[in-house]
This record gives structure tokens, sequence and C-alpha cells, in this order.
């Protein structure tokens, strides 16, 4: 008989929605499910203060995951040595913390529009200026964020149930399943391959046309 035993991370019960993380390992396969956390995005219709009576409604996104995520070649590309950052645009990032406040433009005078509520979601920088960082997310939008909530950490998003092998290649059987939505730090990537660290520590490689937050994005 197979004898389960759960792994669960921390579980928050916040205003907007409850963020879980869960897996589960059967100690006759050896087959871990990475659960991804059960939350969409959701809109929030919070009044306006004085000054933003004409601000666009607030939504709040948590792990909403498109089925089509948008198309990243027509990106426009700025070298290095001409972004205030250092940093060649576009290029990946992540979110800093669990809550990111996102408004249509570059200072804090801009209505917030957005608001991103999951502690290393993949993002795109898609413009800059010294302080700010415009950046797009899984499902197109955009808008901008202080450098300071954003992280150099590389982060992916599983786009669908995602098989984690020990090696690149999906030759034997895979290590684990990641379920769509399922968040995973990267590594690094060889040949459509990366290599990533899903929830408990479980180290493998995944097909980078699995996942969200690896792609090229720029010839």
């Amino acid at each position: 008989m197979s004898h389960w035993v759960t792994i669960s991370a921390r579980k928050i019960a916040a205003g907007f929605a409850a963020i879980a993380m869960s897996g589960s390992i059967c100690a006759a396969s050896g087959l871990l499910v990475i659960y991804a956390p059960k939350a969409a995005a959701q809109e929030s219709h919070e009044a306006s203060d004085k000054t933003r009576k004409n601000a666009p409604a607030r939504k709040t996104i948590i792990e909403a995951i498109s089925d089509t995520p948008p198309r990243l070649n027509h990106l426009h590309h700025v070298a290095a040595a001409k972004t205030p950052s250092g940093f060649v645009v576009p290029r990946y990032v992540s979110l800093k913390f669990g809550k990111i406040n996102g408004r249509s433009g570059p200072s804090q005078n801009h209505p917030i529009v957005w608001q991103y509520q999951r502690r290393g979601l993949p993002v795109i920088v898609v413009a800059e200026t010294e302080n700010w960082r415009k950046v797009k997310d899984i499902n197109g939008d955009e808008s901008w964020v202080y450098r300071a909530g954003l992280s150099g950490e590389r982060h992916v998003l599983g786009l669908r149930e995602t098989a984690i092998y020990k090696k690149p290649g999906s030759h034997g059987p895979a290590l684990a399943i990641a379920e769509k939505g399922t968040l995973m730090r990267l590594e690094k990537c060889e040949d459509l391959w990366c290599r990533v660290v899903a929830s408990g520590g479980y180290r493998g490689w995944v097909s980078q046309y699995d996942i969200w937050g690896a792609g090229a994005l720029f010839e």
C-alpha cells in the first residue's frame, strides 16, 4: 500500500486572495507532484483618492497565467551601454516582494493600475528610467515599477503541467511533475532545456517550451 507524505509551504489568507503552495510524494513511485497556488487575477474596486479621481480601476494580479503568452519578438532592444541601469533592455527580472504596485507612468504621481501579489513572479523590463522600470507580465500587460521592487534573481512559471527530469532531454522517468502556474527558480538553460529548483528544493531540468520566463527576447 502506498503511503503519501504531504509537503506544505506557508498559507496566506489576504484581503484579495489566498496563496497556497503544496506538493505530495508517493513513497511507492517516488514521484513528486508540485501544486501551484490556487489564485487568479481579480479586480479591486477601491475608491480613488482625491488626487486620483480619473485613475483607471486597479487590478490585483497574483498569478494569472495566460494560455497564450504574448509574442516577444517585437520588443525594442537597447544595448546595456545606453540604458540608465547598465543592463540590456529587454531582460527578465522577478518581483522582489509579495506586493508590488505597477503605475501608469514612471513616478509616484502616476496612478496605480496594477498590483502584483506574488514574490518571484517573472516579468520583462521593456523600458527604464533611472529609478523606474516598465515591465511586461506573462499576460502582456505593462506598468511602471520602482526599481527597488525588482530582483535580478531569475524565476520561471509553468505554462502547463511540466515534467522535471534529472538530465536535459525527455529520456527516462520524470523526477517530478509541476502543475501549471508553479513558480520555479531558474539556474541556467542549455539547448532549450532549463535547470530549475522547485518547491522543497527539488532540482531538475524542464523543457523551455513548458515554462515562461526563459525564452529568447531578441536575436
